[in-house]
């Protein structure tokens, strides 16, 4: 059998492994990117902080001793010994997330993923995809450069913890991922692949239409368009229609006594709301 290739971001590939239908896939991608960043985002915030004091302290305290010593001031080699202190503590700051990211300071193994709930068949199917980008094969993800070169990576930038975060839709999600070779690394990623022979491959099960579901968003839906708050939306704002649109959805299920999806979950709908509201009052 021939194989089809295509040229596709990773996101996408990813999210036709957690779901036949794609748009259901990148919203669940969104929703475990999100839940995943969560875990650790007083960690990450934590260092962020350190490694900014730590290098700034540094930057000061260089400069000035320097200046000092230039100038022969008295106090110039104390304050060039806590320069070099803060400087070291900037590195220590950058290799313990390293480490956390990496169980170490070199990627030499796969981590175990950090997901808010790894037995959910989504994650799972996630792991198929990531175990065969684990494998030192000519299955390679890349980048495009501004000039649209290629740029192949190497197949232990999907080692970390935070792997997840290589197919989140927001930038700021992958920003916080470190690269193998020591740089912070958020760029988009590529694959080019025959994807349903990959999910053959992979035993991976994506969830099907038809499939009994944990959220009534069609019902949710239908409801909250004739809902007068949201008629009476002005679709020219830019902001707060979203929210709104959200948390009257969050009130449609509990008013039902059903599980309330997280807000990650209930973005796409709500903007599926606000688009088709914008299409009937252009009509």
């Amino acid at each position: 059998m021939e194989e089809r290739k295509e040229v596709l971001p990773l996101r996408i590939v990813a999210a036709r492994f957690v779901d036949n239908d794609e748009q259901a896939g990148l919203a669940e991608l969104d929703r475990i990117a999100a839940d995943s960043s969560r875990l650790v985002q007083k960690r990450y915030l934590a260092l962020w902080l350190a490694l900014v004091a730590t290098a700034v302290s540094a930057t000061l305290m260089l400069n000035l001793g320097i200046v000092w010593t230039i100038n022969e001031a008295p106090g110039a080699d104390t304050l060039l010994i806590v320069g070099l202190a803060c400087f070291i503590l900037t590195m220590a700051v950058v290799a313990s997330w390293r480490a956390f990211q990496y169980g170490g300071i070199k990627a030499s193994a796969p981590q175990d993923a950090a997901y808010a709930n790894p037995d959910e068949p989504a994650a799972r199917n996630l792991e198929r995809l990531f175990a065969l980008l684990q494998r030192e094969s000519t299955l390679r993800a890349f980048y495009q450069t501004k000039s649209g070169v290629r740029r192949y990576v190497d197949h232990r930038y999907f080692f970390g913890k935070l792997r997840a975060a290589h197919v989140a839709h927001e930038g700021a999600i992958r920003s916080a991922l470190v690269g193998p070779v020591g740089f912070w690394f958020g760029r988009e990623l590529f694959l080019e692949a025959d994807i349903d022979k990959l999910i053959a491959d992979a035993k991976a099960q994506p969830s099907r239409k038809g499939a009994p579901k944990q959220y009534d968003h069609t019902n949710a839906i239908i409801a909250l368009i004739e809902h007068p708050q949201v008629r009476a939306l002005d679709t020219s704002k830019k902001r707060g229609n979203q929210r709104e649109i959200i948390e009257l959805m969050e009130d449609w299920y509990r008013g039902r006594r059903l599980k309330v999806p997280s807000q990650t979950q209930l973005a796409p709908y709500a903007n599926q709301i606000l688009e088709t509201i914008a299409k009937n009052r252009s009509s």
